[in-house]
């Protein structure tokens, strides 16, 4: 890279690009079946299944350590009825069909494994902080699952676009980590992944609660529209960040976001302890996604 004036361009790209992938047909079918109250188990298990590699991915999953089930899962069904539930499953299905058409493999320093740990990590918290939120704005916890798990898809549009340029950014980011990929890459190319994933939002007609969550989640004075939801996810993916890496990050010292969302010091505090106890072994999920 050249400094700014090659990374100006990745801007420019960006913009011009008409040829982004389209949203695969299977995820635009769930999103449609997801707003239809009259659609059931049935009808997203018959989605599902017409991408045997996604159904398989969802079995694989529900026999994760991580789930603790205990029996082998064979069938779809099993998965929704016996570990899962609708709700997981259609979240499942939506982020790992959206995300299949990138492919990070073309950018040597992304670590997709990392990738999928932020993502449930962040998910599984925020999902968990729905009862100690004293929110005006309503907050589901299956929809928080959602957003946890897309939160970063921008990353995606990045390393499948521009895989040696975001390949190096890895690779200086590996060396100071308390520093975050999006403060290398808003220096180094005048562009980020939230910007991006945005812009992809926007292409695809996501949900504005989406887009607003994956373009703000670490804007700390946030208060326009979705702004608990967008406040929640940045805090649970600043926290999965400092589990990961091992970083210096204290979310405790989350003044703004605590006072934001109306959280207790106390409980938040006890809320964290006991997650990272029970996230400990997310690897086993991420393992029967990465493979």
């Amino acid at each position: 890279m050249t400094g700014r004036q090659t990374i100006s361009s990745v801007r420019l790209e960006i913009q011009k690009i008409d040829h982004l992938p389209a949203m695969p047909s299977i995820a635009q079918e769930i999103l449609i079946a997801s707003n239809d109250g009259s659609s059931g188990l049935d009808d997203i298990a018959k989605i599902i299944k017409k991408d045997p590699a996604l159904s398989a991915k969802i079995i694989g999953m529900s026999n994760s350590a991580f789930f603790g089930f205990g029996r082998k899962v064979t069938t779809l069904e099993q998965a929704i009825i016996n570990v899962l539930g609708l709700d997981l499953v259609k979240g499942f299905a939506l982020s790992l069909a959206m995300s299949s058409v990138f492919n990070p493999e073309k950018c040597q320093q992304f670590d997709l494994k990392k990738y999928w740990s932020s993502a449930f990590i962040t998910a599984e918290l925020a999902s968990g902080f729905v009862n100690l939120i004293d929110s005006d704005q309503t907050l589901d916890p299956n929809q928080l699952y959602l957003h946890g798990l897309l939160h970063n898809i921008g990353i995606l549009v990045l390393v499948d676009r521009f895989p040696n340029i975001m390949s190096e950014l890895f690779t200086t980011a590996a060396e100071n980590k308390e520093q975050r990929l999006i403060d290398y890459e808003t220096e180094t190319i005048d562009f980020n992944h939230h910007e991006a994933g945005a812009w992809l939002g926007h292409k695809w007609k996501l949900p504005f609660e989406i887009i607003d969550i994956i373009e703000h989640h670490h804007n700390l004075k946030y208060q326009e529209r979705n702004a608990d939801t967008v406040v929640l996810i940045g805090l649970c993916s600043r926290i999965s960040r400092q589990w990961i890496l091992q970083t210096n990050y204290d979310p405790m010292q989350e003044v703004e976001a605590i006072k934001s969302l109306n959280i207790d010091k106390n409980a938040l505090e006890k809320y964290i302890s006991k997650s990272y106890k029970k996230l400990e072994n997310i690897n086993q999920l991420v393992d029967e996604i990465a493979r």
